[in-house]
């Protein structure tokens, strides 16, 4: 242990092994793959394309490889949500259960202890992402003998996403006392909080293309797809229909998900370097 990325490589290593023990990571890996075989029986069994056709208003989605992709990828979220029970106790559990007395004095920065616990959790999120992905190649190969090119884009925003909420989940874990109060208020974050003032912005006629949740959404809208032609004639009411048909641009939401990572974790490791054992 005679360098910092030397420590680094142990402490993310270990860390990993951790997260591979745990059942968590497992049932977030059957729920996964199971979404992903339920999305296949449903896209097929029900014929989306033509449920969600409206021949009276003229809407007629024809299925294709693209659409089909949206609905498979659109279950990695599940994924993504692993992510945060992940990371949810990384750093609030050494407080929580006095591991720190173990673990802090050991001659490791806390900052490269905050950064391998984070790596860790990325890979192992990563690892449950990338089979959904492969499933969904794999599903799109046997039924369209092709995969959409903007499946490429989708696993880029997919992996940026991670990162962003792993960051918002060490921010919490960082800040609170409690594994569990900081897994609860990175999911009232993402679920209740950014929604809400979506919502309110979409209404307005205001893109909210800085709110995480909206920027995750741009893993659909990487494909060759028309979401005003599906959803727009769906729903009746200017306000709603203005919010349903915008579409995050899978750029700016590409960069805007890592710069919450970036933010978030550099805040994590501060408030961690500044915590005490009590």
């Amino acid at each position: 242990m005679n360098t910092e990325f030397e420590k680094l490589k142990i402490v993310t290593r270990y860390e990993l092994l951790k997260q591979f023990r745990r059942k968590r990571f497992y049932g977030a890996l059957v729920i996964v793959i199971l979404a992903q075989i339920l999305v296949i029986g449903l896209y097929k069994g029900l014929d989306l394309p033509t449920a969600l056709s409206k021949p009276s208003l003229g809407i007629i989605i024809a299925d294709s490889p693209e659409l089909f992709a949206i609905f498979m990828v659109s279950m990695t979220s599940f994924a993504v949500l692993a992510a945060v029970f992940f990371a949810g106790d990384a750093i609030a559990s050494e407080f929580e259960h006095k591991t720190g007395y173990v673990l802090f004095p050991n001659p490791v920065k806390r900052s490269t202890i905050v950064i391998g616990k984070y790596l860790a959790c990325f890979l192992a999120t990563l690892v449950i992402l990338s089979i959904g992905y492969v499933i969904s190649a794999i599903a799109l190969l046997v039924l369209y003998q092709g995969i959409p090119v903007g499946i490429l884009g989708s696993l880029a925003i997919s992996i940026a996403l991670v990162f962003g909420v792993l960051g918002i989940a060490f921010f919490f874990s960082s800040l609170l006392k409690g594994g569990m109060g900081a897994t609860i208020a990175t999911l009232i974050i993402f679920m209740v909080v950014s929604p809400i003032i979506r919502s309110s912005l979409s209404y307005t006629g205001h893109e909210p293309w800085f709110l995480p949740d909206y920027a995750g959404d741009a893993v659909s809208s990487t494909y060759n797809i028309n979401f005003a032609q599906i959803f727009g004639g769906t729903l009746s009411g200017g306000g709603m229909q203005g919010m349903m048909t915008m579409t995050p641009n899978p750029v700016v939401s590409f960069f805007v998900l890592l710069i919450y990572a970036l933010v978030t974790l550099l805040a994590s490791i501060w408030l961690t370097k500044r915590k005490e054992m009590t």
